[in-house]
C-alpha cells in the first residue's frame, strides 16, 4: 500500500478504512466482531511510525488505530508492528486487539479547541484535543499511610493543522461533541 488517503472525507468506518489503513480488512472483521458497522455514530482514525524498525529492515514499524463509538460503548481498534525473538530468531509480529468500554465508565471528558487568531480578528482552527477520563484504576501508589494516590485510564486524541489537518480537525470535534451527548 502506498501513502494513505485522508479518512475524513469518508462517512462510513469500511471506506475510511479501505483507503487510511495498511491493515483495513482484518480491523474491519475485528470491528464487525463487537459491533454492526452500521450502529457507529461517529468515529476516528489514527496512524504512525514507531520508533526503531523491524529487525534487519529499514522498514518502521506502524501503529494503527480505529476509535469509534455506538452510543453507548467506545470501542477502540488498535494494531501495532512489534519484533519478538523466539529461538534467537526475530520475528516481525502484528498485535491487533479490540478493546470495549462502557461510555457511563467516562468520568470527564475534555474537548479542547485551539484557534489562530490574525490580525485582522479572522480566527482559524489549528488544534483540537479530546481528553477522557475514566473511573478504571491503572495503579496506584501510597504516598504516605493515609494517603494514596490513584491513577485511572485516560485516553487521549489530538489533531492539528499539521497532524491531519482541518478535515481531520473536524471528525475529532464532531467525535468529541457525540461521545459528550452519549454521556451519561
Amino acid at each position: 500500500m502506498g501513502a494513505p488517503q485522508d479518512w475524513a472525507p469518508y462517512s462510513s468506518v469500511d471506506e475510511a478504512a479501505k483507503v487510511y489503513l495498511r491493515d483495513p480488512e482484518l480491523a474491519l472483521d475485528q470491528l464487525r466482531s463487537v459491533v454492526d458497522l452500521p450502529a457507529i455514530r461517529s468515529f476516528i482514525m489514527s496512524r504512525g511510525f514507531s520508533d526503531g524498525s523491524w529487525g534487519d529492515t529499514d522498514e518502521n514499524p506502524l501503529w494503527q488505530e480505529v476509535v469509534l463509538t455506538d452510543g453507548h460503548r467506545l470501542i477502540i481498534w488498535r494494531a501495532d508492528d512489534e519484533v519478538t525473538t523466539v529461538d534467537d530468531r526475530e520475528r516481525r509480529v502484528l498485535n491487533a486487539s479490540v478493546r470495549t468500554i462502557l461510555l457511563s465508565t467516562i468520568t470527564d471528558h475534555v474537548l479542547t479547541t485551539e484557534y489562530e487568531v490574525f490580525d485582522d480578528g479572522t480566527r482559524r482552527l489549528s488544534e483540537v484535543r479530546l481528553r477522557m477520563y475514566t473511573q478504571l484504576i491503572t495503579r496506584s501508589r501510597h504516598r504516605s499511610l493515609t494517603e494514596t494516590d490513584i491513577y485511572c485510564e485516560s485516553f487521549r486524541y489530538y489533531k492539528s493543522v499539521d497532524n491531519g489537518g482541518l478535515a481531520q480537525m473536524q471528525r475529532l470535534l464532531q467525535f468529541g461533541r457525540v461521545l459528550s451527548r452519549c454521556m451519561e
